[in-house]
């Protein structure tokens, strides 16, 4: 079911998925980069160490954009799938 209230709450969701899975693969990456130099570190050690380095946040959120319009396109699509339920076989 599709309104106002459901779209927000799509958005909503989607920036948090998308912003935490973003954050999660860059990290990991950061982390088997350090690994590979024979440095053995957390993924939030790795993160710290690299932003030090380079503009991390321009290279993380470089693909976010498109990995929301894939999670907001498959809520709006759920939504529409999903009807309210039906009056007639409520007791």
């Amino acid at each position: 079911m599709v309104n106002l209230f459901n779209s927000i709450k799509a958005i909503i969701v989607c920036a948090l998925t998308t912003g935490i899975y973003t954050l999660y693969v860059s990290t990991s990456s950061f982390q088997d980069q350090l690994a590979r130099e024979g440095q053995e570190v957390g993924k939030i050690e790795a993160l710290m160490h690299y932003s030090t380095l380079i503009d991390v946040w321009s290279r993380m959120l470089s693909g976010w954009f498109y990995l929301f319009a894939i999670c907001f396109i498959s809520c709006f699509l759920l939504m529409l799938w999903l009807k309210p339920p039906d009056k007639l076989f409520k007791l």
